[in-house]
């Protein structure tokens, strides 16, 4: 998908490949564990193994990429501080080439519920300053494309998620500050734009993609 959606990843790619050649690992607007776009390119059996064994719940680098927008050399992650685990997946890792790395990150959790990262990774030495400026900027050029072509708006997405959250067309409105006919009309260009038949419809194909989150509510407010 990222192919088709960012015209300079061929490119890009490439770069990456050449900083990175024990691998790199894309993974935007990531939402309970479900990315939008996932792209790696590590070592195919470390792959199986990192999903088999649900490491992405204790990596010290992915959990340091939740808390955290920048960007950080894996050795200078707090490793023992993260996760009891970490050093374990971390050892596990070398067997596989990936003894040097980096992560860069944009944490939007506590606003959006999503997470994007690239992670970048060396057998042979440290990344250079240089190296790292250039993932970094690879990354928000990656960012930028794939938020440019995303079909619906921030308004639009928290409107699937008061639906998914069974909220009432009234209340939805109400949330948004505009008419019911207006959220009404709203949601018909998001039918259109997804591809839906009906609202419910809308919903699922956008919580699938990885677009809204389906939170439970907490209770009155």
């Amino acid at each position: 998908m990222v192919w088709t959606i960012v015209p300079e990843m061929a490119h890009l790619d490439a770069r990456l490949r050449a900083i990175a050649p024990m691998g790199y690992s894309l993974v935007i607007h990531v939402r309970s564990l479900t990315p939008e776009h996932y792209v790696s390119t590590y070592p195919e059996r470390w792959v199986e193994i990192y999903t088999e064994r649900q490491y992405a719940m204790f990596d010290p680098v992915n959990l340091w990429a939740r808390t955290h927008s920048g960007r950080i050399r894996w050795s200078e992650v707090p490793v023992e501080k993260l996760s009891p685990a970490g050093t374990l997946i971390m050892d596990h890792a070398r067997e596989y080439g990936l003894n040097y790395g980096c992560g860069v990150s944009r944490s939007r959790i506590e606003e959006y519920g999503t997470l994007s990262c690239l992670f970048c990774a060396r057998e042979d030495r440290e990344l250079t300053d240089g190296e790292l400026d250039e993932v970094e900027g690879i990354f928000k050029q990656l960012l930028a494309s794939i938020e440019a072509a995303r079909p619906l708006s921030e308004m639009e997405r928290a409107i699937l998620s008061d639906l998914a959250n069974g909220l009432p067309y009234k209340e939805v409105a109400h949330r948004q500050g505009v008419s019911t006919e207006t959220i009404k009309k709203r949601l018909e260009r998001i039918r259109n734009l997804l591809g839906a038949r009906n609202s419910v419809q809308a919903v699922a194909i956008a919580t699938k993609r990885g677009l809204i989150l389906n939170q439970p509510a907490s209770g009155p407010e």
